[in-house]
């Protein structure tokens, strides 16, 4: 991840308390949609997208499957896979994007307080 790097993203997603260190150095754009989110990340219009509040499966379902498919990384905010069908249907937020780029963004990540 580079500062050329594009992500989708709310603007309190880059909230210092939220990463390690500082917050990455990114072009941060913003979209309201996950699942379009999801689906400009899938299609390479952007290097990646996150969200770190808890979100609906059904906001995220097709998406993670685009951005899967177009070989790109997906995983909620911790970096564990998503499972869907969950009995309480939120997951702990999303982080799309390249190999490299979710990568780094998964890393930099701090862990979340209980």
């Amino acid at each position: 991840m580079t500062p050329a790097s594009t992500i989708l993203a709310a603007r309190p997603a880059l909230d210092s308390t939220h990463w390690i260190g500082e917050s990455p150095d990114i072009k941060r754009h913003y979209r309201p949609s996950l699942a379009y989110r999801l689906a400009l990340v899938g299609e390479g219009r952007f290097d990646g997208m996150l969200t770190l509040r808890p979100s609906w499966e059904w906001d995220i379902a097709a998406g993670s499957l685009i951005v899967s498919e177009a070989r790109g990384a997906i995983s909620d905010r911790t970096g564990a896979h998503l499972r869907f069908n969950n009995p309480h249907p939120a997951l702990n937020g999303v982080v799309a994007g390249g190999q490299g780029v979710h990568g780094a963004l998964v890393d930099r990540l701090a862990p979340q307080s209980a």
